[in-house]
């Protein structure tokens, strides 16, 4: 697919490509500090650091990423589709139930800060140079 073509697709289009690739790049994380997890000593040791920083990385990659994809308004997609993920999130959490509400409520919190910072890097204008 162009390049230029990404951006012509609706909002609503963009953005939930988006949450799908990174659906797709949180599950990939996830192999990767799973076999982390089993090459360590005790791998239930450290299993909830793992599925926080899973997250935090796929929530600043959404924003980034949706900030990146947008032709006007970036930093508005890209909070956009990392609040489809989140929500996709909540959802999940509350489906399979969760040990503490406040905890949930933090990292939720985090999450939003992150894919925020994320957005915001990405619906940064590259500077370019001039030729002489």
């Amino acid at each position: 697919m162009p390049k230029h073509s990404f951006k012509k697709l609706s909002l609503a289009a963009r953005c939930a490509i988006v949450a799908a690739i990174t659906v797709a790049f949180a599950l990939s994380l996830c192999m990767i500090m799973g076999a982390v997890a089993f090459a360590s000593e005790d791998p239930t040791k450290n299993l909830t650091l793992y599925g926080e920083i899973c997250f935090l990385l796929s929530m600043f990659f959404c924003g980034f990423v949706g900030a990146k994809t947008a032709g006007e308004s970036r930093f508005a997609s890209g909070i956009f589709a990392s609040g489809i993920v989140l929500l996709l999130v909540i959802a999940a959490s509350v489906a399979f139930g969760g040990d503490s509400f406040i905890k949930e409520l933090t990292m939720a919190a985090l999450g939003v800060a992150v894919s925020a910072s994320g957005a915001a890097l990405g619906s940064r204008e590259t500077k370019r140079k001039h030729r002489r």
